[in-house]
Parts: C-alpha cells; structure tokens; sequence
C-alpha cells in the first residue's frame, strides 16, 4: 500500500533526496512496495541567488532555456544608466546551486517593462520592452551560448509600436508569451496613441534572430494596462487575461493559419467573456506577478484577483473550448492568505508546478520596505480550491518588485519540481536583483 516504505537502510525517506539517481518525490515504487515521499513546502536558498546585488534592479523577467537547461533573467540596471540587461545561469545537481554567466547589454537605453520568453523552435531568448520614455515597444531575438553568453553582435531591436504619437506603456509581467504551435511570440501594450487602449501584436523569428512584427491590434478598449498571458496547449492558443476596471475579462488569440509565417502573424480575438464579481487584478498592480496560469492537470487558467466584494485576493479559473472561455461559478473561489494585499507592489503573482500538480501564489503582506514575502500552495478537485493552510516564507523585510516566474514547466534537471521566482528588492538593506526556487512540496 502507498507510504507503506518508511525507511530505506534505516533512512526515513523524507531524508533521502535519491535514489540510483532518481529523486525521491519521483520515485513511485521501491522493491515493488508503493510510497510516497513526503515533501514540506519550502525555498530552496541559493548560493548564487544574487545576479546583481550592488546595483538597482527592477522590472525583472525570466524565461527557461530547455536546451541548455539555463534560467535566463532579464532586468533594468539602475546603476548603470537604466539599462536593459539579461544574464544566464546553471544549476547543480542537486539543485541548490546556481552559477552566472557574465552580465550583458540588450539595450543601451533605458528600458522598461521588460518580459522576456524562450523560443523553442528557434532556440533563442524574445525580449520586450518599453524604451525612453515609457514611448516605443521593442523586442528582439539571442540565442543563449553553453558558456552562458548571448549572440547579439550585429542584433538589431525590432519596433512593434514607435509611440510617435503617443506615450505607450507596458507591464512586465504579462508583456510577451511564446506560442510554440504557431512558432511566435504575442507582444500586449498600452497604446497611447489610441486613448491608451490595450493592444497586441504576434512577433515571428524569420531565421537566426531576425524578427518581423505583425499588425497590432486591440483586445480591450480600457486605459487599465493590467494583462496577462496564459498558452492552453489543449487548444494551442494564447489567452488574453484582463482588467477593464470593473471585472476580470478573458479572450482567446486566433491565427489566421499555420501555413505561410504571415499567417501565424496575422491574428483577432474572440469575444469577451468577464468573471461575475466586481472584482480587479490590483492584487498585481504595476509591479507585481504574473496574474494567471495553466494548470496542465485540470485543464483550467487559474487567475489571481482581489475580490472587492470580500475585501480579499481569490483564486477563480476558467475554461477554454475553441475560443469560448467559460469562468467558474463565483461560489467556487479559493481562499488566499499567501500576502497578497490590494496595494501597489505588493507582488502578487499565480504560478502552476506541474511535477508537483500544485497552484502557487506569491505575494507581500505590504507595500512598505519591510514587507514579508510569502508563498503558499493550492490544489483543485473539481470546483474546490484547498490551500495549503498556512504560509511560507520566501524572504522577509522586502519590498518587492516586478516578480516574474516562467510559464515553461521543468520536470528533469536541476529546476525539476520548482518554480524559479526571479524578483528586485527595492528599498531593502542588501537590495538587487533575486532568484528563489519555491518547491510547494508533494
């Protein structure tokens, strides 16, 4: 029967991290009798977990590189000019140990609002963001070396919108997100050239990492630039989360086809489909986390709102069938006490760990400099979120800007069974840039 091994040479199982090189949590049967390792939500705290702890970090992103199986950040560099920069790291073993490649220049501007996302097909990092001036949206295309460099000698920006006639604006978090079905990568902004309504436009890699940029077009007629982005690989298109000011609305990106590389460009929305409650993704605001996430077992996009109603962040779901998207039944939301409060940058963010097939949430407890940072698990059987019943602390004393995690689920290497948390402290006694892995246990 399952959990009927305790102990393995005398070892309680929870203490052995493998087994013949196969992690423990992973491992299903030993000598033919069933168990399950238990496995206590926690950080994993890095020896590397500073990429760039003397200088001013913020609006920081992160992707995953599967081929060379790297994290890739992605950050404005207050101390050298605002800066756009990325930079790569390895992990070991045993998962605990992260070792940085060398700090590199993307934009020698200022930039901001960056998100960052991996092509798989053409195995390069995508990288928007907002240039001087909160003005034009760029993105461009490196591919990541095995030395941890970059590839952008001769490497040009692609403009998607140049903001000549209006102040564009961005959010990090939900600003770029890769379609591996279609081969390209979904650019959301502000348009201020259209009384700030909310625009996207589908960005394709030609060859090597020449880009080209498809029309832009608006999904939702509202100056409230809260957004995100959440690939359904059952239905193989992107979905479009957002905050038309009074409720959280969802539409699905269509292409026009998969035939010719501007056909997967040319894309539409479909109809809007809005949660019941009067309800907001300001548990985000402007530097916070990623407000939605698929959750590849149930099939569901969990998104993270604040409830006005109950005066408190939720976790609710919806469902996509072709381009129809149907959320959950306003009795159905999940309690969250993981810190995440309705002010600005208090960091909340949802996240999905498919190896362990848990929802997290991040979050502050204030937008002060001494915020605690916390993070807690959920699960979902049918309708019914249950939590974890407590929280973890992920650091404390913080206050935290632009969290991003990656939407790619690792289930091998170093990063299996974590959720990589990239994140600034801003105004804290150490500040800088920030890597957690969060392991919401099994």
């Amino acid at each position: 029967m399952a959990n009927n091994v305790k102990k393995v040479n005398g070892i309680a199982i929870a203490d052995i991290k493998k087994i013949n090189t196969i992690a423990s949590a992973d491992l299903k049967k030993f000598n033919l009798e069933e168990f399950t390792a238990s496995v206590d939500p926690s950080t994993t705290t890095l020896t590397n977990h500073q990429f760039n702890g003397t200088d001013s970090v913020e609006h920081s992103s992160i992707c995953y590189d599967s081929v060379n199986n790297f994290i890739v950040v992605a950050y404005r560099d207050a101390d050298d000019s605002n800066y756009g920069k990325i930079r790569a790291a390895s992990i070991d073993a045993d998962g605990t140990e992260l070792t940085w490649g060398t700090e590199t220049t993307f934009s020698s501007a200022t930039s901001t609002n960056i998100g960052i996302c991996y092509n798989t097909s053409h195995e390069r990092i995508m990288i928007a963001w907002s240039g001087p001036s909160s003005n034009t949206i760029y993105v461009q295309a490196a591919e990541v070396n095995s030395d941890k460099s970059f590839d952008l000698e001769g490497e040009t920006a692609s403009t998607v919108d140049t903001g000549s006639d209006g102040s564009n604006q961005s959010q990090g978090y939900g600003m770029i997100e890769y379609n591996p079905t279609y081969d390209v990568a979904t650019v959301c902004y502000e348009n201020g050239a259209d009384s700030g309504h909310n625009y996207v436009a589908a960005v394709s890699i030609n060859s090597g990492s020449d880009l080209t940029v498809g029309t832009p077009i608006e999904f939702i007629d509202t100056t409230e630039e809260f957004y995100g982005q959440s690939y359904d690989p059952d239905i193989q298109k992107t979905v479009l989360v957002y905050d038309n000011g009074t409720k959280v609305g969802a539409k699905v990106i269509t292409h026009e086809g998969n035939d010719t590389e501007a056909n997967r460009r040319d894309i539409d929305v479909g109809s809007e489909a809005l949660y019941g409650n009067n309800s907001g993704l300001n548990v985000q605001e402007y530097y916070g986390g990623m407000p939605v996430a698929y959750d590849t077992s149930a099939n569901k996009h969990h998104v993270l709102i604040y409830d006005d109603t109950a005066s408190a962040a939720k976790l609710v779901y919806f469902t996509v069938s072709g381009t129809t998207v149907s959320w959950s039944s306003t009795g159905d939301a999940g309690t969250v006490t993981s810190g995440t409060t309705s002010n600005n940058e208090t960091g909340g963010g949802v996240a999905y760990n498919a190896a362990r097939n848990r929802i997290i949430t991040y979050g502050a407890t204030s937008s002060s400099d001494s915020s605690n940072y916390n993070f807690e698990y959920h699960t979902i059987s049918g309708t019914t979120y249950t939590s974890q019943g407590s929280t973890t602390a992920i650091e404390n004393g913080l206050k935290i800007r632009a969290p991003h995690v990656t939407s790619v689920q690792v289930n091998d290497g170093g990063f299996a069974n974590k959720t990589v948390l990239v994140y600034s402290d801003v105004g804290g006694s150490t500040g800088g840039g920030r890597v957690k892995l969060l392991d919401p246990g099994a």
